[in-house]
């Protein structure tokens, strides 16, 4: 009974077969499947999804295939749930598309590379300063606030279709619930997950490229309703390329976001310093971090490990795994003689200093 309720939530029953006399063959949805509809399939055709009818397969493993391992139940919905299509090649055209939707509905992207129009304006040399310096603005000028449970899709099956030159931000813009859905396009150069009670803000194919080496790519704050998944993302470069955040942004309070981003079937790489740094534990399943400046991975508490992980190791911590929480700062500089400290990177807990596995109580104010 439970596989039967898992095969309907998964669309698998009732397809419908598509025949393949049907206009020009149609290609089977399943990544890993080159048939299409002129090839034949379990029922001399292919098999629409049976809640999207937008989607077809050659066969129900197929199907299963895409909607369990290379996610289509995150770009699924009815044909009934409202749409709002962008209709234009800007960012403001998404902010007015994102203001227009009401919770739930879906905000479709056409192909393109997507920027501000003031951007694409001749400047002089005074505007575009001040440009440049509001790009270092956390949900400044430059970024695109997603404030309401939506779903953004890009065309599907493309993470490359799509870009968004901003930051990407999601707040919570009201008291409203509900899930987030970001799915099938490109963010250059970071996303920002402020700290928030939505049932959960999901990332799907969806690569960050951050060029800047001294800004993160990611940064998720806290998720006090629910879970911040990335699934078969690319996050790339940045400072630290991941920044988990266990301090809430508003209170400065240390809150527990234990387990509550999953990173599931990603490839994370090229942060200057380190693939993930985490405040509290992560999800980490199916996922590759390579090519970071120092290591893969500094977690204050571990991790919980799924799958096959291939995580670029700490040379000076050769038996570090998920299990043990090595600390958030790799050193302590001595600044003056009076004993001042500088310590890059983070933000450190008032009357403590950390470095490697040990902590140094009762330092009191410091720099």
């Amino acid at each position: 009974a439970r596989e039967n309720r898992d095969r309907h939530a998964a669309g698998l029953s009732g397809g419908q077969a598509m025949p393949s006399s049907s206009g020009s063959p149609k290609r089977c949805g399943s990544i890993s499947c080159p048939k299409t509809s002129s090839m034949g399939g379990e029922q001399e055709g292919l098999l629409a999804c049976s809640i999207c009818r937008s989607a077809w397969y050659c066969s129900k493993e197929c199907q299963k295939n895409a909607w369990t391992k290379e996610g289509h139940k995150y770009c699924c919905a009815k044909p009934d749930v409202p749409r709002i299509i962008v209709d234009g090649n800007y960012l403001d055209d998404v902010k007015s598309a994102i203001d227009k939707a009401n919770p739930g509905d879906i905000v479709e992207l056409k192909e393109g590379d997507y920027q501000w129009k003031r951007d694409c304006k001749p400047m002089d040399m005074k505007n575009m300063n001040d440009a440049l310096k509001s790009k270092k603005k956390a949900n400044g000028d430059d970024a695109l606030v997603i404030d309401k449970p939506i779903k953004i899709w890009g065309p599907p099956g493309g993470i490359d279709s799509v870009q968004l030159n901003c930051q990407l931000v999601v707040d919570q813009g009201s008291s409203l619930l509900g899930d987030v859905l970001i799915s099938n396009l490109t963010v250059k150069p970071n996303i920002l997950v402020k700290t928030n009670n939505y049932k959960s803000v999901t990332f799907s194919c969806v690569r960050s490229q951050q060029d800047d080496e001294d800004e993160d790519g990611v940064r998720v704050h806290i998720m006090r309703g629910g879970k911040c998944l990335f699934f078969r993302c690319e996050i790339i470069g940045g400072t630290e390329a991941l920044y988990i955040d266990g301090i809430d942004q508003l209170s400065q309070s240390q809150e527990d976001n234990e387990d509550r981003v999953h990173l599931k079937r990603c490839v994370i790489r090229n942060g200057a310093k380190r693939g993930i740094c985490a405040d509290d534990k992560f999800i980490l399943e199916d996922t590759t971090i390579s090519d970071n400046g120092w290591y893969g991975i500094r977690s204050n508490k571990g991790w919980t490990d799924k799958g096959k992980n291939d995580w670029q190791k700490n040379p000076m911590k050769p038996n570090q795994g998920p299990s043990s929480g090595n600390g958030m700062f790799d050193g302590i500089a001595m600044s003056t003689p009076m004993g001042s400290l500088s310590i890059g990177g983070h933000k450190i807990p008032v009357n403590s200093v950390q470095t490697g596995d040990t902590v140094f109580p009762g330092f009191g104010k410091f720099k």
